[in-house]
């Protein structure tokens, strides 16, 4: 089956599981997917946009099918054959809430996509530089990685305050912040960890000068 007969095969699915067997694995796609995540397991889905769609968006989840008792075994089987499983959801969806959970899924992004959206070379003539205290982006290294900044220095550098805010922090502290957010994995994390990881860097920033 392809990825259109996947979504066609969900489009009126409102309490229904339906599993198809990939390798060693069974998969759920679309609404099934939505049922799996909310009412069996916290699977963690995968949206991917795909040529075959016409750049249209597609969420699956799995598990291995060695292991289907642990993770499906409660529930009603309705169709069962060696390459597809049909299982009656608890209790019937709403597709608009299916549609607003997909809406807010991270798009998956392969390894190759991310390394050739690194590795692309600039166009075009590099822009000025701007003075670096006056620049919102830290440019500078911390103190313990330059050693020609003295602590007197260091205690006395402060980031520009955005208009009309008060909070305050030291250079080290959004270099801290600025390398966390570099190694923050977002297309691999849940809305939820997004938001939980937001939270905590407020709470980084948020010191007494």
């Amino acid at each position: 089956m392809t990825s259109r007969d996947f979504i066609r095969a969900e489009a009126d699915n409102t309490d229904r599981i339906i599993l198809y067997k990939e390798g060693l694995f069974w998969k759920a796609y679309e609404r099934s997917a939505y049922i799996l995540c909310m009412q069996v397991r916290p699977f963690k889905p995968t949206k991917k946009s795909l040529k075959s769609l016409d750049g249209g968006r597609i969420v699956s989840v799995g598990f291995p099918w060695k292991h289907e008792e642990k993770y499906i075994g409660a529930l009603e089987r309705l169709e069962s054959s060696d390459e597809r499983l049909t299982l009656a959801a608890a209790s019937a969806i709403d597709p608009a809430d299916f549609e607003a959970w997909k809406a807010l899924l991270p798009l998956h992004t392969s390894a190759a996509t991310r390394a050739a959206e690194v590795g692309a070379a600039p166009t075009g003539p590099e822009p000025p530089r701007r003075d670096e205290r006056t620049h919102p982006i830290v440019t500078r290294m911390p103190d313990e990685l330059s050693p020609a900044r003295t602590r007197e220095e260091t205690s006395c550098d402060r980031l520009p305050l955005p208009a009309g805010g008060n909070a305050d922090f030291t250079l080290s502290t959004a270099c801290v912040v600025a390398e966390r957010i570099r190694q923050f994995n977002l297309a691999e994390s849940t809305p939820m960890e997004c938001m939980l990881f937001i939270s905590d860097l407020k709470k980084t920033l948020q010191t007494t000068p």
